[in-house]
């Protein structure tokens, strides 16, 4: 790509592509630098099923990896049931390779890999030597499947699932007080205000429509420095939505994170729309966002477009709010000497 004045990222990342928060799929693999999504420099691009499927010389990478698929979908799929212990499917790789026929193919050497970057099949084979095959219950959702095609429809449902709708905002003030409602919340659990507001003027422009690309972008910049004013302890070299998502993780459970993260990751694709009008080597990332909101990139309706990030949006701080809120003591623990011996301390303290 050097010698054709191409630029890696740029190719890669016009590629059709699956994806959901920081899970993807394309037509190639790359080799990704521990911090970011960028492409290591050395290390080598491999392509995946759906890349190969458009290679007519390689069609038989495709079958063989089929037929594997399949054969360890069937047998996970006809393991003894107990509901007392957990089943462990435990195959031998060279003798369902020896089953299948596949043991002299000329490409077979290409298979470990393929199987360990596939997400259907990366926590199913145990290691580069690929001896001792353990096909986890996931890949039964791939049984019996006869196609490229259909492989990539279900690895779809599966990655990309279809977005939910977002609620209809009752007010033009939802989103206004979507953010107060959790700022309480956040003062109720932690002791002081999540909620900096920049000022007055731009906190009122989250209450009014855009019907313009202008009026859009004001908008947005204004829901952006309404996150970037959060005030969240840890590292301030870090970003807000980081700093965000390390402290809630050290103060909810695995199981709260889940939504949590959900909820950060559509805070975050507001910040992707908001600098693809500003940058355009951020159109990629404000494309995968649209998305995720329900909408197409270019954007050709604004104002359909602001009422959904709105909407989203909505949504998103009101899950922070209620996991959060399913912290806090009880009333009873409140009214106690001692809940209010805490407040007394954290009134004076403040």
């Amino acid at each position: 790509m050097d010698d054709l004045g191409l630029d890696v990222e740029a190719v890669l990342g016009s590629m059709p592509r699956i994806s959901d928060g920081r899970l993807g799929y394309s037509l190639a693999r790359k080799p990704l630098i521990r911090k970011g999504n960028r492409t290591a420099p050395h290390g080598i691009v491999s392509l995946t099923i759906a890349g190969f499927a458009h290679l007519p010389a390689h069609a038989g990478v495709v079958d063989m990896f089929l037929a594997v698929l399949n054969e360890l979908s069937d047998r996970r799929a006809k393991a003894a049931y107990d509901p007392r212990h957990v089943i462990e499917v435990t195959l031998s790789g060279p003798e369902v390779l020896s089953d299948l026929g596949l043991q002299d193919k000329p490409l077979i050497r290409l298979l470990p890999g393929i199987l360990q970057g596939e997400p259907s099949t990366w926590l199913s084979t145990g290691g580069v030597r690929n001896e001792v095959w353990k096909p986890t219950p996931f890949v039964r959702r791939f049984r019996n499947v006869s196609s490229v095609d259909e492989y990539l429809h279900r690895l779809r449902a599966w990655l990309e699932p279809a977005a939910q709708p977002a609620a209809v905002l009752t007010s033009p003030l939802s989103l206004v007080a979507a953010l107060d409602y959790l700022d309480v919340v956040w003062r109720l659990r932690f002791g002081a205000g999540l909620l900096v507001v920049p000022s007055a003027e731009r906190a009122a422009r989250l209450a009014f429509d855009a019907t313009t690309a202008e009026e859009l972008d004001n908008r947005l910049s204004a829901l952006g420095e309404m996150f970037k004013g959060f005030d969240v302890p840890g590292d301030q070299q870090q970003g807000t939505l980081r700093r965000l998502r390390s402290f809630l993780s050290g103060h909810l459970t695995a199981e709260a994170m889940v939504r949590v993260e959900s909820a950060l990751t559509t805070l975050q694709n507001v910040t992707h729309i908001r600098n693809a009008g500003q940058h355009m080597d951020a159109a990629l990332a404000a494309a995968d966002a649209l998305r995720s909101f329900g909408l197409t990139y270019p954007i050709s309706d604004i104002r359909e477009a602001w009422q959904s990030v709105q909407a989203h949006v909505v949504s998103a701080l009101g899950a922070l709010r209620e996991e959060i809120q399913a912290t806090l003591p009880t009333p009873s623990a409140r009214r106690s000497p001692a809940g209010r011996q805490r407040r007394h301390t954290s009134s004076n303290s403040g």
